[in-house]
């Protein structure tokens, strides 16, 4: 039915009221649904911020835990390295009791060693030359023995080259090759030189052996080892 037949049929008034009542109530419908639409979009706001604030709660938590973890972890470390500084500490002195001990032995009761005669150092120290190092020989035996003793020292450097287990004659490594590792002597006796390193040879241990002999007739037999130390007094550990 057409706009003017309604007209005709209700009447102006009675269509425009409608029309007008018609109008006002879907501005109320919209009016209360926006109302119901926003009232459901501030619950889910209000529900977001209660989660941020919780999450933020959380993340503070973890902050704080996350600090006390980092500084037990720095304490640890310190007491950490505070041990390893004791544990080195007390190797260190009881190297240096070690060599104390060794010492009034071989001075208090030279039985206890090859005949009295005893390598008491071999000292190493790196020179201003590119691989050559100065090394030095400590000899000695007990003032109660009044006979000369003599024989040669064979030494031997071990140590790794390239990776792989590697030995030097001390003799060949001579820088110069005239010099005798020889001894002869009544209390004791100190033998140096030079030695020049092969390229990538690293020196661990230093072997030394010698038949000692007294009145040209073998005495007894030396057998000691060092550790390969620069700049410091070895302390021998004969067999």
């Amino acid at each position: 039915m057409k706009f003017l037949q309604l007209k005709q049929h209700w009447g102006a008034f009675s269509v425009y009221a409608f029309l007008v009542a018609g109008l006002a109530l879907s501005l109320t419908l919209g009016f209360w649904m926006g109302n119901q639409y926003f009232s459901v979009q501030q619950k889910a706001v209000f529900t977001l911020e209660h989660t941020v604030q919780n999450l933020q709660s959380e993340n503070n938590e973890l902050s704080k835990n996350l600090n006390i973890l980092r500084v037990e972890l720095d304490v640890a470390a310190l007491a950490q390295q505070k041990t390893f500084a004791e544990i080195k500490q007390s190797i260190e002195r009881e190297k240096a009791l070690q060599k104390d001990i060794a010492f009034y032995q071989q001075v208090m009761a030279p039985e206890l060693t090859q005949q009295g005669f005893v390598i008491d150092a071999f000292n190493v120290e790196k020179t201003l030359s590119e691989r050559v190092y100065r090394f030095e020989i400590v000899m000695m035996q007990h003032e109660k023995i009044k006979n000369t003793l003599k024989g040669n020292l064979d030494i031997t450097l071990v140590g790794s080259e390239s990776g792989l287990s590697k030995r030097y004659s001390l003799k060949s490594l001579l820088v110069n090759p005239e010099l005798s590792l020889a001894f002869g002597f009544k209390y004791f006796q100190v033998l140096d030189g030079q030695i020049l390193l092969p390229e990538q040879f690293q020196p661990e241990r230093i072997l030394i052996e010698s038949e000692i002999y007294q009145f040209n007739r073998k005495k007894g037999e030396l057998h000691s080892s060092f550790d390969w130390n620069l700049s410091s007094t070895n302390t021998n550990t004969s067999e």
